[in-house]
Parts: structure tokens; sequence; C-alpha cells
């Protein structure tokens, strides 16, 4: 580990590195000590020290081979040997030492329960060895012995799950720390993105709109001989463009305010829906509006239905000037909690369609005029908002021409949950 960071060696390198120095010291030393203190045959002192040691290297790979190669070691030993008076047995100091070793590297390699099982059968094997008469180790080096090195390797193999317990924990916290970064990365990317959608509004559209508000403000100065229809409709061309302007710096708040939530004027909603009527009036657009009573403004689904008219007298505007125009708003048939919207014009000389109703109702595409396309470089535009508005509260919207002519919009807005826009007779029968 210490070499790791700074040669640029990797971890698992040093640790066969390390594991193959602690295994050759402690067959040199294991060999001449069982042959020589404890009695065994030397060919059979080679053959245990190479077993046991060998459990080390396996324990890099499979930890219930690296057990079952340990276990079966010190079997042999105690079989084999014998001790003098006065001797550790049945685990000697070199065997303490590797079953230290073993079982640290183990639960380290995550063989925890391989690890576990050696634990206690080095105390097991030992014990039922310590059984076997002329071994020559009194009952008391016996019971002393197992006692130590149970306890010694106990410790070692507690350190060691503490090790790991620790390093995952610390694994743990690195990977949330990680998630954190990402996630603060995504969302400052985000509000990048949404600011500088931001600037390119206010860059493309302020300008424009501030021009229209300052020309149609100063136009009944500008211009001589204007009638007094001709300065109201200038005075309403400006309105509607300061109107659209504070709406607009609304929007590039919620764009600009990392929490998406700037403290932002009222969403016009169903109570706005008679002054909107009101100024396509003014504009020379026969409206009628039918708006049933007891509805309760506020939520998504008011919102909608505004933007929704709102979008659908602009393409009578634009289309079919002078067509009378129906906008009724009641709640849903379905019997569902919901509105249901329709703005329907009648047909006019001069009508056409917005280009993209196509899409949205059959027999549509007979009514559209082919040159209202290139007239308008936004058509179709309009109508694909409605239908973006609805899906995103799972309502339903259907558009195309009537039967004598006209246009028709309908749609299905469902109220949500935190969104209820109710009569105060229904607050009543739910109480």
């Amino acid at each position: 580990m210490f070499a790791g960071p700074s040669l640029g060696v990797e971890p698992k390198t040093v640790m066969w590195v390390l594991t193959v120095f602690v295994a050759v010291v402690l067959y040199a030393v294991s060999v001449p000590i069982d042959a020589a203190v404890y009695h065994v045959h030397v060919a059979a002192a080679f053959g245990i020290a190479l077993v046991q040691v060998g459990s080390l290297l396996l324990a890099m790979w499979n930890g219930w081979a690296a057990a079952a190669a340990f276990l079966a070691g010190q079997a042999a030993f105690g079989l084999l040997g014998s001790a003098d008076p006065g001797l550790p047995w049945p685990v000697t100091v070199p065997q303490l030492i590797l079953l230290c070793a073993v079982l640290a590297l183990m639960v380290l390699r995550g063989s925890k329960q391989a690890a576990v099982a050696l634990w206690l059968g080095a105390i097991v094997v030992p014990l039922v060895i310590a059984f076997v008469p002329g071994h020559g180790a009194t009952p008391d080096g016996v019971i002393a012995n197992l006692v130590t090195s149970g306890a010694v390797s106990a410790l070692v193999l507690g350190a060691a799950f503490a090790v790991t317990a620790g390093r995952a924990r610390l694994d743990a916290a690195l990977d949330e720390e990680r998630r954190s970064s990402a996630v603060e990365h995504e969302r400052r990317l985000i509000a990048e993105e949404r600011t500088r959608i931001a600037r390119e509004m206010h860059d493309v559209i302020a300008h424009g709109m501030s021009i229209i508000q300052v020309q149609a403000s100063s136009a009944p100065y500008r211009l001589t001989g204007l009638d007094e229809a001709a300065t109201a409709e200038f005075a309403e061309i400006a309105a509607s463009a300061r109107s659209a302007m504070a709406e607009m710096r609304a929007l590039l708040g919620v764009l600009r305010d990392p929490a998406g939530e700037p403290e932002t004027a009222p969403q016009p909603g169903l109570a706005e829906l008679p002054e909107l009527v009101a100024s396509v009036e003014r504009a020379g657009v026969p409206v009628s509006l039918e708006l049933a009573p007891g509805l309760l403004d506020g939520g998504p689904a008011a919102r909608a239905a505004y933007r929704i008219v709102q979008e659908s007298l602009s393409n009578v505007l634009r289309h079919a000037p002078g067509a009378a125009t129906l906008v009724s708003v009641d709640r849903a048939s379905d019997g569902r909690a919901g509105l249901e919207l329709v703005v329907r014009n009648a047909s006019s000389t001069d009508a056409a369609v917005d280009a993209g109703a196509g899409a949205g109702a059959t027999g549509a595409g007979e009514a559209v005029d082919p040159s209202a396309a290139r007239r308008e470089p936004g058509a179709g535009h309009g109508l694909i908002g409605m239908r973006e508005r609805v899906r995103m509260l799972g309502g339903r919207i259907e558009s195309g021409e009537t039967v004598d002519g006209g246009f028709e919009v309908r749609a299905t807005l469902p109220l949500t949950a935190d969104t209820d826009i109710r009569s105060a007779a229904d607050r009543s029968g739910d109480s």
C-alpha cells in the first residue's frame, strides 16, 4: 500500500508481493522448527510447511481452499510431530503467525464465512490432536496453548472485520460524494442552459416587443388625423405588448432562478378570461364567453385553459378575422374532476385554419389553405403547444374543421389532487 500511490503499482500487485514475501519467510522458519524442535521427519516437515504456507497464497484466490489446506497441514503436523515439555503445542508460534495472516487476508479478500470456519477449525483440530497419545505435551500446556492461539487469532479476525467495515463505510461515503458531485454538475449544466435560453429569449423577443410597445404608444402623437377607434386600437396594441413583456419577464425569472421558484406575478386563469375575450372583441372579433358558474380559479388546469383559449383566439385573429367565436368552459362531462373547454369559430370569407391543424383531427386537411403556411412562418406551432400543455396534465384535445366550415378546439383538462377547482356546492358535498 505504501508503494502503490507513489510508484503507480496496482494495490493488488502490492498485496501479492507482500503475501509471497511473508509465505517465503514463514516457510523458511517453519521447516527447521518442525524438524528440529517438534521431531517431524525432514521430508514430512518440508511437505507440511509447504501445504500450510500454501494456504496463505490460496487465500488470495479461494478462501475455502485456503482453510482446507491450513487445517490439513495442522492435522498432519499434530499426528507426525511431538513436543518436549514446556514447548507450545499443538499450535506452534509459526503456525499461529501463519493462521493470523491467513485469517486477515481471507477477510480482506471477502471470504468472511470461510475465515470464521477456519478460526473454528483451528481450535477444534488441535483439540482433537491433543487427545492423541504420545505428543509429550502436558494437559495444562495444551489448554494454555489453545486459549492463547484462539484469543490472538480472534483479535486478528475481529480487527480484520473492523477494517473491512470501515473500508465499506469509506467506499459508501466516496460513492455518495461522487453521486452528489454528479448531481451538482448536472444541476449546474441545467442552470447554465436555462440562463442561456433566457438570454436568447430576451435578446430575440424583448427587443421586438419593446419596439412594438413604443411605436404603438407613440403612434397617436406621431400620426395626425387618427380617429378615436384607431387611437384605442393602438392603445390596445401597446397594452398587449406590455402584458406580453411582463409575462416574458416572469418566464425569464423562472428560467434564471436555480430553484425555479422566483417571486412572479400570479399567472392568468379562468378569472382573466373575460378580459381576454374583451381584448379580442376590441380587435374586431365577436366572441361569446360561456363560463360555468361556481368554478374556482387556480392550478395548472385553469392556467392551461387560459393559454388554450388565448392561442385559439389568436388563431381566429390570424386566420378567420371577423368570424363569430364561442368560448365555453364547463365541468368535464365524463363525470371525472376536470374542465371541458371548447373554442369554436364560424367560417369567414378569408378564414384559414392553422396550417398545423391537420395533425390534430380527421378532415382538417380539407380546410387548410396551403398559402397560410407560407404566410405564417410559425404556422402549426400554436396547436402543438396546446397539445403539449394538455398532455402534461394528462388530458385530451381535439381540433379540426366543423361542418359549417369553421374550426373547433375541444380540450378536457383533468384536475390533479393538489389543484382542485371545484364549486362551492362540490366542496360542501365533500364535507
